[in-house]
């Protein structure tokens, strides 16, 4: 997926600005080591070094912590799919799928995300999560999810 970048244009230097230092500040993304990759107008990724603070009981990351990794990327995928002037801000998660195929059994985590579908206020995502490497055979999860776009609460 990494390979079609061109497909999606960059986001407006100051669009981009914000959602970086927005999403570096996220304690949550802090605290399981999420870091953003590459973010582009209806696409994100990201990669997460796994610790074993993030595993289960059997050796493999947490389903949790995937699942919270795929809504991060995708929620961001969301947001860089809004125009400057959107009138939404910010994104709440309204429905969400997952499947698993693997066990996240890996050293890196690496999600990528893209926009399926946008509406006027509701937006479709899809989100892949693969096992060290971008490859059909490293898959460990695939997610969907529909996020509702939250009014501007302060002009910037």
């Amino acid at each position: 997926m990494l390979d079609n970048l061109t497909l999606y244009e960059h986001l407006p230097e100051k669009q981009f600005q914000h959602l970086s230092a927005q999403f570096a500040r996220e304690p949550a993304y802090r605290y399981i080591g999420l870091k953003l990759r590459d973010l582009r107008r209806g696409f994100c990724a990201t990669v997460t070094t796994v610790s074993n603070d993030l595993h289960h009981h059997r050796g493999a990351v947490q389903g949790g912590i995937i699942a919270m990794i795929a809504d991060a990327t995708a929620g961001y995928t969301a947001l860089a799919s809004l125009d400057v002037e959107a009138m939404y801000d910010d994104m709440a998660t309204i429905e969400f799928k997952t499947s698993f195929f693997r066990p996240g059994a890996a050293k890196e985590l690496i999600c990528v995300s893209n926009l399926v579908h946008g509406g006027n206020r509701t937006l479709f995502c899809a989100a892949k999560i693969y096992l060290d490497e971008i490859g059909d055979n490293q898959l460990c999860a695939d997610a969907t999810l529909t996020f509702w776009g939250l009014l501007r609460l302060s002009a910037e």
